[in-house]
């Protein structure tokens, strides 16, 4: 069976993030996206573990759903920042990581206490190396699954401009060989992740990483992955297998680091800038100071191989975000928020309309035209760069 997954999002915990999240609306925008199966974000944090405990009965091992919305199933899923100091520079990193239970969560907690304060929000910091992060997770059970997340990002992300590490071997030392799969992250696909021969052996995976249960963050980017049986063990196993059917992905340069840039709040007249890594512009032209280095400057750093795989991927927009600029309006406007429903409810789902599902009665010509543009690949993206979305363009 295959089931399409978002295995990286958060709760209200979580920094940025709607107040309005709770369980139960996750299922709910989940089943209207077509999500199947999804992470419960930051389980780590003792309030939203609380909420969890009380609203998720298992379906089967390791995998849990909610009573009103069963067809709509869950993973223990959180992120966490790690903190350590290596080559006496400090590096922030951040990763995914997927508990088997409650039980060897439960444990993981304790283990974590010791190097950050859970409570403190969603997504903790944990000031300890990452490798000896992985080990003492792995020491608590093989099966918990460690995921370096949106691995290109400049902030966070394992190869990201400011961790600035270069091999998955200087970041993780021995633990490199305990990780089975990485997240592309918003500004990045698998083309470019297949660029570097290291990440040759991991899965790929895509997640939405969003902090709110909204239609157009929640599932805008996600997996469809192979299962024997939906199962903890053989989540895991697909990983390790490279079970992927797909991924769904947002074009990189959609996503708000993909160029290299300075967005218009740094600077007093508010000019935005934004520039390829190809021209070698490393300071703005406006403030004097470095730019902020995008996703796809880390990739040109790191390439060392043509794409040597047939990769099975897919580029999408979110529904609901294209409606918002078809239409005009924005995301939240009941009139869009309608023409969402009503086109979603005539297909099932979100996804299925993706995956070629067509019934569009009572929805706007242009909007169908636009859908079909989406469908044939015929659109682009003005590039993001320094925390601003790309803005979208269509093919004449």
């Amino acid at each position: 069976m295959n089931k399409i997954c978002d295995l990286h999002i958060h709760s209200k915990y979580s920094g940025g993030a709607s107040k309005n999240i709770d369980i139960n609306k996750i299922a709910f925008n989940c089943n209207v996206k077509g999500i199947q199966l999804v992470g419960t974000g930051d389980c780590l944090h003792p309030l939203w573990l609380i909420e969890l405990k009380n609203n998720l009965i298992e379906y089967s091992s390791g995998i849990f759903c909610t009573l009103k919305i069963p067809n709509v199933n869950f993973v223990l899923q959180t992120e966490i920042e790690a903190i350590w100091k290596n080559t006496s520079k400090i590096k922030n990193v951040h990763f995914i990581i997927l508990f088997p239970n409650f039980e060897k969560l439960d444990e993981s907690i304790k283990f974590l206490s010791n190097f950050g304060n859970l409570a403190k929000e969603g997504r903790p910091k944990i000031y300890r190396s990452a490798e000896s992060l992985i080990f003492g997770l792995k020491s608590i059970d093989e099966d918990i699954e460690i995921i370096p997340a949106h691995i290109f990002t400049p902030y966070f992300g394992i190869f990201g401009d400011k961790p600035h590490f270069n091999t998955l071997k200087e970041a993780l030392g021995y633990g490199m060989n305990q990780i089975n799969c990485i997240e592309t992250g918003l500004s990045a696909d698998p083309l470019m992740v297949r660029s570097i021969s290291e990440l040759n052996k991991v899965s790929i995976i895509s997640n939405s990483d969003s902090h709110s249960t909204n239609y157009h963050r929640l599932g805008r980017e996600a997996t469809k992955i192979n299962f024997n049986k939906l199962n903890y063990n053989n989540l895991v196993d697909s990983l390790k297998r490279n079970k992927i059917i797909k991924t769904y992905e947002c074009k990189p340069s959609q996503g708000k680091y993909y160029y290299d840039g300075h967005r218009p709040e740094r600077h007093c007249d508010n000019k935005d800038y934004y520039c390829s890594p190809k021209l070698n512009i490393n300071v703005c032209p406006y403030c004097k100071r470095k730019l902020t280095r995008g996703v796809l400057a880390r990739v040109q750093d790191l390439s060392d191989q043509i794409n040597p795989f047939k990769l099975n991927f897919q580029y999408i927009v979110p529904m609901l975000y294209l409606i918002s600029i078809v239409l005009g309006g924005s995301e939240y406007d009941r009139g869009n928020l309608s023409i969402y429903q009503n086109l979603v409810e005539n297909n099932d789902n979100e996804y299925d309309i993706w995956e070629g599902r067509s019934n569009f009665d009572n929805i706007p010509e242009n909007l169908i035209k636009a859908i079909h543009k989406i469908r044939d690949g015929k659109f682009w993206f003005i590039p993001g760069h320094d925390a601003v979305y790309g803005k979208l363009q269509f093919e004449n």
